[in-house]
């Protein structure tokens, strides 16, 4: 056996035929890792309907599942590393060709598990013949996602797990499955890769942050609130840092009172050397870079949170002003900080 790589082997699958239809499926080669950066195959694996009968099903779904994984010295090959792409279609029909990939509309990209996962829910394309021989042909690429978790598994060992696919009619109705073996052998790969470590923690007040407006003056001028080390970044690699408002808040509100959320301006501040850039952003559903800065070296870089009033927005504030007399009226929203690499 070839001993330079990871190998994947899949095994001709088992086909299952119903009401004088068939789902099968086979695949081509086998697919070759030799280092950390992972590979893919194209057309890979193909899965197929056949007949002879008219027929007209809307709706149809196909899926996927790890239904078993062997072990090796106590490990299993990880499912989650492993992912499908629809690539193409092709064949023949009656009286129209096989629809595309996107008329179908198969997902992008299925990484698998030992839950059946779906390839295509409801096929936007009935699968469709009037009359005559037919056969529907989906191709896949077949991935394995690089990383050092490779290093986890045993070199010149062997890993098997089995995939089954289903194809399923408009009723859920189970139609057809098809089993595919695979085998996995690890090779000597080197040393692995340093992954990227990524932190970001909201601190103390910052995690309530509350800008308070006491009088008309703060409505018609502005005010602003600053929370001190409210935000703390570790990063080992270069990152930026972005902002946004969350989609199932996208208004500062009260009761059925709202306020657009651009009345908001939000903005980091460090002595820190290692940050490159500090932003001042609008507040919005759509995430804003407020910060980026080069690797920490695994430290904790501490940041302040500020919070000020839009001065191009404050107009929007003015009818919110409460009377002194009256009770404290709070809008609120949810804020998100996210920390990226570059």
């Amino acid at each position: 056996m070839n001993k330079r790589g990871l190998l994947i082997f899949c095994l001709l699958g088992a086909v299952m035929t119903a009401n004088a239809q068939t789902f099968g499926g086979h695949r081509q080669g086998y697919l070759s890792i030799n280092n950390y950066n992972g590979n893919s195959m194209t057309s890979a694996i193909t899965l197929f309907l056949d007949g002879q009968n008219v027929v007209n099903m809307p709706n149809w779904r196909i899926t996927a599942r790890v239904t078993g994984q062997v072990a090796t010295d106590g490990k299993i090959f990880p499912a989650d590393k492993v992912s499908l792409q629809p690539h193409i279609t092709q064949g023949t029909a009656n009286p129209s060709p096989v629809p595309s990939v996107s008329q179908i509309g198969f997902y992008p990209n299925v990484i698998l598990s030992t839950s059946e996962q779906d390839l295509v829910t409801q096929s936007n394309a009935p699968l469709y013949n009037t009359g005559g021989y037919y056969r529907w042909e989906f191709k896949f690429n077949w991935t394995i996602l690089g990383g050092s978790y490779l290093s986890n598994l045993q070199k010149w060992k062997e890993y098997r797990f089995s995939i089954e696919f289903r194809f399923y009619n408009s009723n859920n109705q189970l139609m057809g499955s098809v089993p595919l073996d695979h085998t996995v052998q690890v090779g000597d790969l080197g040393n692995p890769p340093v992954e990227n470590n990524f932190s970001l923690v909201v601190n103390g007040g910052a995690r309530n942050g509350t800008l308070t407006l006491q009088s008309r003056s703060d409505y018609e001028t502005g005010a602003g609130v600053t929370y001190n080390n409210g935000l703390t970044v570790n990063a080992n690699a270069a990152y930026q840092v972005t902002v946004n408002a969350s989609s199932g808040t996208p208004h500062f509100s009260y009761g059925s009172n709202i306020i657009d959320l651009n009345v908001l301006n939000v903005k980091l501040n460090t002595t820190s050397s290692g940050v490159t850039a500090l932003n001042t952003v609008t507040l919005s559903t759509g995430a804003q870079v407020i910060a980026k800065g080069s690797s920490t070296n695994n430290q904790n870089v501490n940041f302040d949170v500020g919070y000020s009033i839009n001065p191009a927005s404050k107009d929007k504030l003015l009818y919110a002003y409460k009377d002194k007399q009256q009770s404290e009226t709070t809008y609120t929203t949810t804020l998100q900080y996210t920390i990226l690499a570059q």
